[in-house]
């Protein structure tokens, strides 16, 4: 009997231990909802900030506690007897939630630098920690943004927007070292990306001393086409800074008139370009530069000083030379022909051709070497009419350009428009003294 009554007693005891329990919850923060999670994963609420939870016999029961901007606390109760349970539980919500949602559509969320492969999603904050979240796409510009669950510091918004707005391009320059100016601001050389707000238009300029600058415009605005993802800059022609001394001298580049004193020659790709500088009174100066591969490249900058001309200085412009002027006369043929033999054996050593019935004159080269510079001269004479009697008598004039050219080589002269001050009243003297 005694041993009957024990065994009741202990059966009471343990039945009483496993009786239905009643445990009271409390949240923090105290906004935050308590839910039941029934069989079917449908929630009911069961209070705010509190609530008291039954639960029978070996029926787990599970929770979730939830705030917008927290991440939701899960917890599980079991009546059973191997757990004692608390009458009280303190649930404390501590990681922080951020809704992102990225644009455009196809654009990615990065976080602390792993993709995501999605443009929208729940990004976690611990406590005590920082998340860094990117959203890219090809040819936009990154947009980051950094979430701090940390006391002190802004607490993370519940729902985030990042829309990528301002287009990216990412350049690369040959040479390597081309500044990259960006509406008349440099920043940056060589490879680099290039933000194009919204919007807007941007003139970039690739500048590299000795080439010829690259310009272009990009724009991102709604209706015209974008800028490339990724843009190949490549300078080929090269360009030559040239000043000339004097100031005003005339440059020529091909044969065409460019400008004066200062002037950047550009020398394209695979061509060369001649360059004439010159002014009256000056030697001229003649330039090749080339952009060829295996050929020394044209310099950056180039000062051509023309040093002066002794020939100039030592002749007169005049409207005298290389002209035929007709000289009529009222002398006998013979006395006429005295006299143009006389005026020429005057200003040349050695006659050419000399014919007195048909009245033609021609003397050999008269040459004037000067330090850059050949002058070559003659007079021909040819008896143009007989009634009454006329003389077609023509000063010829001409330079090479280049000190000591050979007489012969006609095809170094040209005409000048000056006459060696030996000869300056040649004409003169045959005008007055056939009178």
């Amino acid at each position: 009997m005694r041993n009957l009554l024990l065994v009741l007693g202990f059966l009471l005891f343990f039945s009483d231990a496993w009786a239905d329990k009643t445990i009271t919850i409390f949240c923090s923060p105290n906004q935050a909802t308590i839910y039941r999670v029934l069989a079917n994963n449908s929630e009911v609420a069961l209070g705010t900030g509190t609530a008291v939870l039954k639960i029978d016999k070996d029926e787990p029961i599970k929770i979730v506690v939830r705030l917008d901007g927290y991440k939701p606390l899960v917890r599980t109760y079991v009546n059973s007897k191997s757990v004692t349970l608390p009458k009280e539980d303190r649930l404390v919500l501590e990681d922080r939630l951020v809704r992102v949602n990225a644009q455009p559509h196809d654009a990615r969320i990065f976080i602390n630098g792993v993709d995501q492969s999605t443009n929208s999603g729940w990004v976690e904050v611990k406590k005590d920690a920082s998340i860094t979240v990117e959203v890219k796409k090809a040819g936009y510009f990154t947009k980051a943004k950094t979430y701090h669950n940390r006391q002190g510091m802004d607490i993370p918004p519940i729902n985030e927007s990042i829309a990528l707005t301002d287009r990216s391009m990412f350049v690369k320059t040959v040479p390597a070292d081309v500044q990259v100016v960006i509406n008349g601001k440099k920043v940056s050389e060589g490879n680099t990306e290039i933000v194009i707000p919204m919007d807007a238009c941007v003139t970039i300029e690739y500048v590299k001393d000795g080439y010829v600058t690259v310009e272009k415009q990009y724009c991102a605005k709604e209706g015209q086409p974008g800028p490339p993802i990724t843009e190949s800059i490549s300078l080929k022609d090269r360009q030559v800074a040239l000043r000339t001394t004097p100031e005003d001298a005339s440059i020529k580049v091909d044969g065409r008139v460019m400008g004066k004193g200062e002037y950047k020659v550009r020398v394209p790709f695979n061509q060369c370009v001649e360059v004439i500088v010159e002014k009256a009174g000056f030697v001229i100066s003649k330039k090749s530069y080339c952009n060829e591969d295996g050929v020394q490249p044209p310099p950056i900058a180039e000062h051509l000083i023309l040093p002066q001309d002794e020939a100039f200085i030592s002749s007169v412009q005049s409207d005298q030379a290389n002209i035929n002027f007709t000289i009529e006369t009222s002398k006998p043929e013979a006395d006429a022909w005295k006299v143009l033999s006389q005026i020429t054996m005057n200003y040349f050593d050695n006659i050419e051709l000399a014919d007195k019935e048909t009245g033609y004159i021609r003397t050999s080269w008269n040459l004037k070497n000067f330090l850059n510079n050949t002058i070559r001269t003659r007079i021909i004479v040819k008896q143009a009419d007989i009634m009454p009697l006329k003389y077609s008598i023509k000063l010829v004039s001409e330079y090479s350009g280049e000190a000591k050219t050979s007489v012969k080589e006609d095809e170094s002269y040209l005409p000048w428009d000056r006459i060696l001050n030996t000869y300056k009243d040649v004409i003169s003297e045959f005008q007055s003294r056939l009178k």
